[in-house]
């Protein structure tokens, strides 16, 4: 059974008791030709009761609010829904309130797990099968249909992670409500067979930040829209961080994940005000292979319920197969751990919380076949957003409670498949490898994810090819393999027509994700089984290192810039005013050879304690030189200052400020009363993708904020041309992706694109990972292999069209033939041969360097990262001669 039928109720009556749920006494939902014409509810499906509870009663969403949830012009804040929440949990046997952690900006994370009295008291119990059934080794096809009969499925609905989607976080008040409450025999038997995990927000800062906006500034001319990121450092990126896991609130995610095994994560989102109603699954091909093709199907059949149930509902304007793909896992990390991702995205209504009124019906108004019925009236609510997500939701909750053997057994045959793979056999990390900080950082990533991680105790040969003890592998036969497999491959999306020889399909998001080319490392895929002696690792460290013995005054210690790592180590270093050198040519010393760029520390106690402590931590090895060669080089500026330009709601900026306090580089935030005075307060200044001129000269308007926007308020032209000043004056400024557009406006230096202008059928890339060329002998590539894949996400390559105007230098060119597609998508490729990307320049007195592709991409592509940090300490430093460096700049 897979409709609401065997409950006797239908899915009109469902609607009503749901609008019933959030708004007490009014039981009418404003939307023609659905509820409004509802039959009257049957005996026995009263509505959800307000009688007292052993515990006390639980307030109505109305009532304790002071107005229903979906009132126009209102929106809850967090600092009362996680008290509504928890008086929920404290007063209903339904209802299990958790605070799982503390957000970045110390809100509760919450959840909230529900289901029958009954389940709840046996959870442990239902987990333990959840978890048994994933991992199906060493249990039967016999044993697997008895836990299938006597278990309950799981479905975890997340709501509110993109902020300014109000709607879903607002549904989930009257979810929580009505399942603690209400008295029916379609709710009890939704209860009695699932276990629902109900995070109303998943990211409950930026909830803070836009609600207690729009509350704060109603009554007055302000806009009404929060106009920053609304998460400290992602903002919109949050859900695109389900595979580099480097927030706290990813983090918290994915234990949920882990630790439930839900069969079902419904994603809840908002789309733009034109979209349709409610979109929902099937999604457009191509699927990640790496998908299991069964979750693929549930996937489909739970979003084909969610639509049947608004047709129903007499809910129209709805559609699927369109726009998003089934790609991408940085924003799917349940599909490789066994649950179907159910994507919701509701269309917006007017500045948050007033209705959309248009002149004529909403949205499209043909129709196809995954799009039935166009949306019939020129009105768009709060509340109407909250009736369909949450029609949507029941829906998906109906076609999992009628169906649970099914989902049960079928999470075993999906783990079946997963452990009984036979090839490939496993991909190999070898030991000893040039950048530590790399492995360690993809180890961390597949332990977050759940990926069993093995260590080669003694040297072994595989596929004919030789690794030392101490080698890494993941063996591909195992639950959650999909992850590591789709994380360390090549990826190779395919070229998918509109139409029989019309244009390419574009894909919906990006499209690459391999690590070791992101990251900088070697994996290796083993086609055929092999032996040797392993031990399972529980926990992930890095690398023993041996500290060096102390160097002679002639001497100092050495680090090499192989991996990104060493930036951790820069910025320590800069914080205690330890001098720090560069070496800008290749040296021996004591038969070891050491790269240009390789920085030296002269020797002294409080060198030695911080490059032991930071050796031990990052796996990064420090040399002792009995003497410092005579090469050129570079001192760098203690105190480096840097300042990071940030226009509201700049997500590359905010993903930078991640990295520098991760890394403990000391930056700020350029305000617009620091242009007066730039030099006076920054050595550097980087323009990330997204800077343009105009938000640098116009930025915010001071009549559409208060005054505590004023370091975002436009600089004028006076502003823009301080900027100039300030790198002629001696300033280093670093710019990438459209940054640098706006850095050749500023300084007029001379590029063109080399990249066609018309349709995007001539060239497109939407996040790919593509060849390039570095000089490694540049100070910007100091470190890097001469080879290294950079990101391009619409970027731009270029032409040098003048040579003389300032003296410029080559730091990274695309290849001037073969393939320039590392792993991804791309079309129109052969337009990037010979193009330049990483450029330096001297433009008066100042540094600049210049880099078409995002070499700051949500701290993905950490490898060519690591040229930001080179240039921003390199501009400032000073340039010392070959006797000069000998002496350490004595």
């Amino acid at each position: 059974m897979t409709s609401s039928e065997s409950s006797r109720l239908s899915r009109r009556t469902l609607l009503r008791t749901t609008a019933a749920a959030g708004a007490g006494a009014a039981a009418t939902v404003m939307h023609p030709g659905s509820a409004a014409a509802a039959p009257a509810i049957p005996a026995g499906h009263e509505q959800p009761s307000t009688a007292k509870q052993d515990k006390g009663p639980i307030p109505s969403p109305a009532t304790y609010f002071g107005t229903p949830i979906g009132t126009e012009g209102y929106l809850a804040q967090w600092s009362k829904m996680v008290p509504y929440f928890e008086l929920i949990g404290a007063r209903s046997d339904r209802v299990r309130y958790e605070e799982i952690g503390k957000t970045t900006r110390g809100y509760p994370y919450v959840l909230l797990t529900i289901s029958s009295p009954k389940n709840l008291a046996n959870l442990d119990k239902l987990v333990a099968n959840n978890a048994r059934l994933a991992d199906p080794r060493g249990l039967s096809e016999a044993e697997a249909k008895q836990l299938a009969t006597k278990s309950v499925p799981f479905y975890y609905v997340q709501a509110g992670i993109h902020s300014t989607e109000v709607g879903n976080s607002q549904a989930a008040v009257e979810w929580a409500y009505r399942l603690a409450t209400e008295k029916s025999d379609y709710i009890e038997k939704i209860l009695d067979n699932l276990v629902i995990l109900l995070q109303p927000c998943q990211n409950p800062d930026g909830l803070v930040l836009v609600n207690d906006y729009f509350a704060a500034t109603a009554g007055t001319s302000y806009a009404r829209t929060y106009p920053d990121l609304y998460n400290k450092y992602t903002g919109h990126d949050d859900n695109r961080d389900w595979i580099m896991l480097t927030q706290v609130e990813s983090k918290y995610n994915v234990s949920i994940l882990n630790k439930y095994r839900p069969h079902v994560f419904q994603d809840s989102h908002g789309a733009g005000s034109s979209a349709p109603r409610l979109f929902t699954p099937p999604y457009l091909s191509p699927y990640d292979p790496n998908i299991d093709t069964i979750l693929v199907q549930q996937t489909d059949t739970v979003g084909l319920a969610m639509q049947r149930g608004m047709t129903v509902a007499g809910m129209k304007g709805n559609g699927w197969g369109s726009e998003y793909d089934y790609w991408s896992p940085s924003r799917q990390y349940c599909v490789y751990h066994g649950a179907a991702r159910i994507l919701t995205e509701a269309a917006s209504a007017s500045n948050l919380a007033y209705p959309q009124v248009g002149t004529k019906p909403l949205g499209q108004q043909t129709t196809d076949i995954n799009f039935i019925e166009p949306y019939d009236s020129n009105t768009w609510t709060l509340r109407d957003i909250i009736d369909w997500v949450s029609q949507a939701f029941y829906s998906g909750l109906e076609n999992v409670a009628y169906d649970t053997y099914n989902w049960l057994y079928n999470s075993y045959r999906v783990g079946l498949k997963a452990v009984t793979r036979t090839s490939p056999y496993a991909y190999v990390i070898p030991a000893g490898q040039r950048d530590p900080q790399a492995v360690q950082d993809a180890l961390e990533i597949f332990h977050l994810g759940a990926v069993e991680i093995s260590q080669a105790q003694t040297a072994f040969t595989a596929d004919g090819k030789q690794y030392p003890a101490g080698s890494y592998i993941i063996y591909l036969q195992q639950p959650y393999a999909g992850f590591a497999k789709t994380l360390l491959e090549v990826q190779e999306y395919p070229q998918l027509l509109q139409y029989p020889g019309g244009p390419p399909q574009r894909p919906y998001d990006t499209t690459a994700q391999t690590l070791p080319m992101l990251l900088g490392f070697e994996a290796d895929l083993v086609t055929t089984s092999f032996t040797t002696r392993t031990k399972r690792l529980s926990s992930v460290k890095p690398p023993a290192v041996t500290t060096p013995s102390a160097p002679p005054r002639t001497g100092a210690y050495a680090i090499g810039p192989e991996s990104y790592g060493v930036f951790r180590i820069v910025a320590a270093l800069q914080k205690k005013k330890i001098p720090t050198f560069r070496a800008a040519a290749q040296f021996t010393d004591g038969g070891r050879t050491f790269p240009a760029g390789t920085f030296l520390v002269p020797p002294s106690s409080a060198a030695r304690e911080l490059l032991q402590a930071q050796s031990r931590a990052t796996g990064i090895p420090v040399f002792t030189l009995r003497t410092v060669p005579a090469v050129a080089g570079a001192q760098l500026k203690q105190g480096t200052r840097i300042g990071l330009l940030k226009p509201p709601d700049n997500m590359p900026s905010g993903w930078l400020m991640w990295t520098f306090e991760q890394y403990g580089v000391d930056y700020s935030v350029v305000s617009a009363s620091d242009y007066a005075n730039l030099a006076d307060t920054y050595d550097v200044i980087i323009m990330p993708e997204g800077v343009s001129k105009n938000s640098i000269v116009n930025g915010l308007n001071p009549k559409n904020y208060p005054a505590d926007w004023a370091w975002a308020f436009g600089v004028g032209t006076t502003g823009w041309n301080q900027l100039h000043d300030f790198v002629t004056g001696g300033g280093t400024l670093v710019s990438y992706g459209s940054g640098t557009s706006t850095a050749t406006s500023l300084l007029g230096l001379p590029l063109t694109s080399a990249l066609p202008g018309g349709s995007s059928s001539d060239f497109y890339c939407p996040g790919s990972l593509l060849s390039q060329e570095f000089d490694t002998d540049n100070p910007v590539a100091w470190g890097l292999p001469a080879k290294n894949p950079v990101w391009f996400v619409s970027d731009d390559a270029y032409k040098l069209s003048d040579t003389t105007t300032y003296p410029v230098e080559v730091v990274a060119k695309y290849p001037d033939s073969g393939e320039q597609l590392q792993s991804g998508w791309l079309i129109g490729g052969e337009s990037l041969n010979g193009a330049v990307n990483g450029l330096s320049w001297t433009v008066g007195k100042g540094y600049v360097v210049t880099f078409g592709s995002e070499i700051g991409f949500r701290t993905w592509n950490r490898s060519e990262q690591r040229v930001l940090f080179n240039a921003a300490y390199h501009g400032p430093s000073t340039k010392l001669t070959a006797g000069q460096f000998q002496r350490l700049g004595k």
